[in-house]
């Protein structure tokens, strides 16, 4: 009777052993799981505040800069830019937006200066950007580095007053 107990016990010892070993893989397996959704999810999130970036940040520079003749798209170094000026304490400064290389581009300068894509700082990647100021409104569209066609339309405020 007593070898019984110890061919039993040794079972119990291996079934135990088992399910402890079947719940650390289940539980691992859970831990990868999880980690993979995450990662996706954050991924997925990334991509779409990509997209969003250029178009946000086009529309706050413009609508920053929004005053009586202050916009403006022009032609600078064999590329359309937008041109936003102002006046900082008697001193005309100027802010070229423009797409090259795959970037968008922005140069903050003193006018006279002039445009010079060495003093400009890559903003977030842009392939191609078209804008067009009629007086009331600017229109810009771009594609971004997916090859996705997007329009940011900003009403002047300056411009509806006159």
């Amino acid at each position: 009777m007593k070898k019984e107990n110890r061919v039993m016990h040794s079972m119990q010892g291996v079934f135990v052993f088992l399910l402890l070993g079947i719940f650390a893989l289940m539980s691992t397996l859970l831990v990868l799981l999880g980690a993979q959704m995450y990662r996706g999810a954050v991924d997925k999130n990334q991509f779409t505040n990509d997209r969003r970036a250029a178009g946000a940040y086009l529309r706050s520079m413009i609508r920053y800069a929004d005053g009586e003749n202050a916009v403006s798209v022009e032609e600078r170094g064999g590329t359309e830019a937008v041109a936003l000026r102002e006046e900082i304490e008697g001193v005309r400064y100027v802010t070229w937006l423009y797409s090259m290389d795959g970037q968008l581009w922005e140069q903050f300068s003193e006018e006279e200066l002039g445009f010079d894509h060495d003093l400009a700082t890559a903003v977030c990647p842009m392939e191609s950007m078209q804008a067009d100021v009629d007086g009331q409104s600017v229109v810009i569209r771009f594609t971004d580095e997916n090859g996705e066609e997007h329009q940011v339309v900003v009403a002047l405020r300056c411009a509806a007053q006159r």
